[in-house]
């Protein structure tokens, strides 16, 4: 049955009368016929039915369909749209039932969509052929099949151009039980064109893993064994083996099997060359197969015009030599994107009727820029390394290529004079203005990074590397906007003022660079800002991470000395003192008392103005926090030990170690500093006794009640804490 608009309403499910002044149109010939098989696509089938309407009301079309038996109501939908609709009996044949669609078409043009696809809305391009002259000249055209790899069909997907549109006078049919292809003459040229503009969103991918997903898989593998075991010397067949069964234990063995088909040059081997040796190339470079090297020279050998060479097995080797030549490297990405060139040129390329590319979607250009950007920077060669940083789509980048840019980026601008301003910028939008939670990964992934730049570690090492400037300066383009491009700008400046606005600028004190705000206070700068109040966990995130770098010791010790009047600076201070103690290096001397002392100052200033005195007593200190308590019992030692108080000082250390034992490294030190005084102080005569009773205690047997004795004796008391140390209980006299 063949359909105007206005008959078409009336098959698919309702007659609308025309409007007024409209007549009913004769019934003409359909411009195109779109073919379609399905079998329980409940799904998506509405979905791709209704994406077709806007083109059938466009041109006199024709849809034509076949069930291959549904029974999830899925013929009840295509009921509503279609022009001819038919059962097909499955035959475990892809080729027949399209055939058979095929047969019931009368269209001057067909245009074959299955159900889990859909026609993107922009068919201007698709009409202009349809409507315009080329019609007529062309043979087939391509079309581009949009895979997405998600449900929700964002992110990351494969195009790949694939012959969707035939012209029916050239009598071609489908071919294979599955991956079914028009069968175009061998070496015939056909004329046509690709149309880039004309998509088909498919899903069909998705669900591979699933349980669905894995019988589909096995029902295709039967089908394609079945068709090797009557023609098991055909690349063909193989090909189709290759395409359905990567997932498949026995797939290297079968990689083994069709190479050696193409290198025997059995029937067929020059159209199925290729693509299988793209296959080939693909699992060997991934498994690390001996034969990789010599199946790439091969393939360039015999194919060296190939799509297949230049760009998928291109792009395999140009991973294999990431890292290990970088000029090679460079080569292959160089053949790899001339390659996409001329394939996104148009026109109907042949050896693609057999088989789609597997390396041509945005995402794989993005990979393949990464990989030769870093080759350039390996080499020297700035200028083509900012000019593959500068050809990146920023909006369309993986976490993977945030960091693989930002790492080369940054190198780059150190080492060279060249303006990297344009690409931060893009970079910087990019990734920012999309706050998904896959976009804030790779926000996370560029300020972790940038963050090792203001490192002090970082900023040692390139004093004693040549470079031309310091890397964080990448970030300068960004000041005002994003912190590591404030940090950058605070650490160039050395203006009270000017650090006092950039400082203002800040929105997310968290993602400030210790370095940065460091260089603010040496510099002179009043903080926290009068004007600018902070959290107390902002406070926390800043001194933790000055604490991180080293920063602090001194800053405290010199704080303790002038303590500020004001809540925000006291609380600052304190906050500082407290990341102090838990970062610093007990074990060593330089500088450990001055910062306890420090500490011990800000503490208690600080806590009387937090608690009651009611709660600053042993009494009632367990009520305050771990770290509060430890703070009172420490504070309260040092006044003890001014007051030369010696046995209270260690009572309220060991006090303050069993309120908060996370603080032992710093109450161990304490103790050890106060016993090595004493030592220090202790008479020779005294240092004589407590030899003499060590080497009578050595003799003993510990359980002895000599023993016991001897530990009571005033005598033993006054040098106990010369032999067991403070820490092991003993006082001194």
């Amino acid at each position: 049955m063949i359909c105007t608009p206005t008959v078409r309403a009336f098959c698919r499910g309702g007659y609308h009368p025309p409007e007024k002044g409209e007549s009913i149109v004769k019934e003409q010939k359909p411009v195109l016929s779109i073919g379609i098989i399905f079998r329980d696509d409940i799904r998506s089938i509405e979905r791709c039915l209704t994406a077709l309407q806007p083109l059938r009301e466009a041109i006199p079309c024709q849809l034509v369909m076949a069930d291959t038996g549904s029974a999830d109501g899925s013929r009840a939908v295509a009921e509503r749209y279609a022009d001819i609709l038919f059962d097909f009996p499955w035959v475990n044949d892809f080729s027949a039932a399209r055939n058979a669609v095929m047969d019931r078409c009368s269209g001057e043009w067909y245009l074959s969509v299955d159900t889990d696809e859909y026609l993107d809305e922009n068919i201007a391009e698709l009409l202009e052929l349809l409507k315009g002259n080329k019609r007529k000249e062309y043979d087939a055209c391509s079309i581009v099949v949009r895979n997405y790899k998600t449900s929700d069909m964002r992110g990351i997907y494969l195009d790949v151009y694939v012959v969707r549109l035939l012209r029916m006078s050239t009598g071609r049919r489908f071919e294979g039980a599955i991956h079914e292809r028009l069968n175009f003459p061998e070496g015939r040229s056909v004329q046509g064109q690709s149309l880039t503009r004309t998509i088909l969103h498919h899903d069909g991918y998705v669900g591979l893993n699933s349980p669905e997903g894995a019988k589909k898989r096995r029902r295709n593998l039967e089908l394609l064994r079945r068709e090797l075991e009557h023609a098991p010397e055909e690349p063909r067949r193989w090909l189709q083996l290759l395409e359905s069964g990567r997932e498949e234990e026995e797939y290297g063995a079968w990689v083994r099997q069709a190479v050696a088909l193409v290198q025997a040059k059995k029937k067929g081997w020059q159209s199925y060359g290729p693509p299988i040796m793209s296959y080939a190339v693909e699992k060997a470079v991934d498994s690390g197969f001996p034969e990789t090297e010599d199946w790439i020279s091969w393939a360039r050998e015999q194919f060296p015009d190939s799509l297949f060479t230049r760009i998928d097995i291109a792009y395999c080797d140009a991973f294999r030599c990431r890292g290990k030549d970088a000029q090679l490297c460079v080569q292959r990405c160089e053949r790899y994107f001339q390659g996409l060139e001329d394939y996104r040129a148009g026109g109907v390329k042949e050896e693609l009727m057999v088989a789609a590319l597997t390396r041509t979607n945005p995402l794989h250009e993005q990979n393949m820029r990464i990989v030769m950007m870093e080759a350039c920077l390996a080499l020297g060669r700035w200028e083509e390394t900012l000019a593959q940083l500068s050809a990146l789509d920023c909006t369309r980048m993986s976490e993977r290529h945030v960091l693989g840019a930002c790492l080369t980026l940054f190198e780059l601008h150190r080492n060279s004079t060249l303006d990297t301003a344009p690409v931060m910028e893009a970079l910087w939008k990019g990734i920012s203005e999309d706050q998904t939670k896959i976009a804030r990964k790779k926000q996370s992934v560029l300020l972790s990074n940038g963050m090792k730049l203001f490192s002090r570690e970082y900023r040692d090492q390139e004093l004693w590397t040549k470079g031309i400037r310091s890397a964080y300066t990448v970030f300068l383009p960004l000041s005002g906007r994003y912190e590591l491009g404030t940090a950058a700008a605070i650490l160039e400046s050395h203006d009270t003022g000017e650090l006092n606005a950039l400082l203002r600028a800040v929105e997310h004190w968290e993602y400030l660079p210790a370095a940065a705000l460091e260089h603010a206070l040496s510099a002179g700068v009043v903080f926290p800002l009068a004007d600018k109040p902070l959290a107390l966990e902002e406070m926390d995130v800043l001194a933790g991470r000055m604490a991180q770098e080293g920063l602090l010791e001194e800053r405290v010790i010199r704080l303790a000395e002038h303590l500020p009047e004001d809540w925000q600076g006291l609380v600052w201070a304190r906050e500082l003192a407290l990341a102090a103690v838990q970062s610093f290096d007990w074990k060593q001397d330089n500088r450990g008392m001055d910062l306890c002392r420090a500490f011990a100052g800000i503490e208690g200033a600080v806590l009387p103005r937090y608690y009651s005195e009611a709660l600053l007593c042993e009494e009632n200190i367990d009520v305050l926090p771990p770290l509060h308590r430890f703070g009172w019992y420490i504070a309260q030692a040092f006044q003890t030990q001014e007051a030369e108080k010696s046995p209270e000082y260690i009572r309220l250390i060991r006090a303050g170690l069993v309120s908060c034992p996370s603080m032992k490294p710093m109450a161990a030190f304490l103790l050890e500093q106060l016993e090595r005084a004493q030592r220090l102080q202790a008479p020779p005569e005294l240092l004589a006794l407590a030899e003499q009773v060590r080497a009578l205690l050595a003799a003993c047997d510990p359980g002895d009640p000599a023993v016991t004795a001897l530990k009571a004796s005033p005598a033993y008391q006054k040098v106990a804490y010369l032999i067991e140390g403070i820490d092991g209980g003993g006082l001194p006299s």
